[in-house]
């Protein structure tokens, strides 16, 4: 696996935009689907922010929270800063595996298309857990591989010729390259449920949507 951190410093110039072109603007509403899912308040922490999109959603929608981020990317970090405006949030620079947190401190914990490029899930699991608290909810929305061959065969065209080729007119053909594979290595809903029980969490909703192509896992620290 490439180093994350040099990966996505080296596009954070141009992440939003691509993200929108890729996306058709529909990663807007994904996210908001992702926050506005189940009440959201106390402490809580977004991991692999990026360029603070989630967070800023739950400072809008959600009063009631002391909110944190963190990223292992100084880049886009510095662009998420930028945009804190109401300076409601405490950003830092951590990788998932490697929190920065006391034990049982949050109540509410998210991650957006972060958890594919951790270095290690299950490590990175096992991290969201101990800052947690009892009862806590951990947020997932992740690309999902679809079981159906129809299906699949259209998404494995659309991730390995069409962005790493808008990449390519960026100048990062590697890096979509990179991302695509993540994205096509990832698991089923179901096979990662399973990593989620593995992990000692209980599942508390699994959605799946964009012709399962993309799922919001909810699940609590018992």
């Amino acid at each position: 696996m490439p180093d994350t951190k040099k990966t996505f410093n080296s596009i954070s110039h141009v992440y939003n935009l691509i993200n929108n072109i890729i996306s058709l603007g529909k990663h807007k509403k994904w996210k908001k689907r992702l926050v506005l899912g189940h009440t959201i308040k106390g402490n809580v922490l977004d991991i692999a922010t990026g360029t603070g999109d989630i967070i800023f959603l739950i400072e809008e929608y959600w009063k009631e929270s002391a909110l944190y981020a963190t990223d292992p990317s100084n880049k886009m970090l510095d662009l998420a800063i930028k945009k804190n405006v109401k300076k409601n949030v405490i950003f830092s620079e951590n990788y998932c595996e490697d929190l920065h947190f006391d034990n049982n401190f949050f109540d509410f914990v998210t991650i957006s298309f972060g958890i594919r490029n951790t270095k290690s899930i299950n490590n990175a699991l096992t991290e969201c857990k101990r800052v947690m608290k009892k009862g806590a909810t951990l947020k997932i929305m992740e690309f999902s591989k679809s079981e159906n061959i129809f299906l699949s065969l259209l998404t494995t065209t659309y991730l390995f010729l069409i962005i790493p080729f808008i990449g390519l007119l960026f100048g990062k053909f590697k890096e979509y390259y990179y991302l695509s594979s993540s994205i096509s290595n990832f698991y089923t809903p179901k096979q990662f449920e399973e990593i989620l029980l593995d992990s000692g969490f209980r599942i508390k909703e699994i959605d799946t949507f964009n012709l399962g192509l993309v799922t919001i896992y909810t699940a609590t620290k018992p």
